[in-house]
This record gives C-alpha cells, sequence and structure tokens, in this order.
C-alpha cells in the first residue's frame, strides 16, 4: 500500500493538469470540467429565479457552484474559470473586474 501511494504521488507532482478529482483514486480532468456542467448550468438557474433579466453578482454564483459541488475547489479556480467565460463571450460582465466581488454577470444572449 505504502509503495502504491508513492508511486501515485510521483505520478502526479510530475504531472502539469491543473485540475485534479478524486473519486475512487485521484484522477485528471480538462480545467474546463466544471464550465458547462456547472458554473453555466448553475448561472441559468440564478437567471431563472430573476426573470432572466438580471445581472447577478459574481461572487454569489461562485457560491453557489461551491455549495453544490460534492468535490472540493476553491472559489479562485472557480472565478478564474468565470472569467474565462466572460472573455469567451459565454457571459457579459458589468462592473471592475479588478475582484469578483466588483462585478456582475449574466449570459450572453446566445447562450440563453
Amino acid at each position: 500500500m505504502k509503495k502504491s501511494l508513492a508511486k501515485e504521488w510521483e505520478t502526479l507532482s510530475e504531472s502539469q493538469d491543473k485540475l485534479r478529482l478524486w473519486t475512487d483514486k485521484i484522477h485528471s480532468v480538462t480545467e474546463d470540467h466544471y464550465d458547462h456542467s456547472f458554473i453555466i448550468k448553475m448561472a441559468q438557474k440564478l437567471h431563472d429565479k430573476l426573470g432572466g433579466k438580471e445581472f447577478i453578482k459574481s461572487v454569489r454564483l461562485v457560491g453557489e457552484v461551491l455549495g453544490h459541488l460534492e468535490q472540493y475547489l476553491g472559489d479562485q479556480f472557480i472565478e478564474y474559470r468565470v472569467r474565462h467565460l466572460i472573455k469567451n463571450g459565454t457571459f457579459e460582465i458589468k462592473g471592475s473586474s479588478r475582484a469578483m466581488k466588483y462585478y456582475s454577470i449574466k449570459l450572453a444572449r446566445q447562450n440563453r
């Protein structure tokens, strides 16, 4: 057991992967793994609650995602993914992007 854990650690420490999940063992997934399955779906749910017209605070979205995930991910990683979704046009932004408490997001028209 000790040797297999040491071997697993060596493999993980040499990997350049950015996101790892733990189910029965640790495995790597692409960094966009939660974009559609959690972040965008959660944004759609929050927009539906608000009638689909309002911007929602990015902090609220990040908190909702973290609260519903079965894996532990830090809020910084979730915000990193939200910023990526802003850059690729999935979300529109209102406010200053210098910190997540200063901006709000909504789904871009083509993604509603």
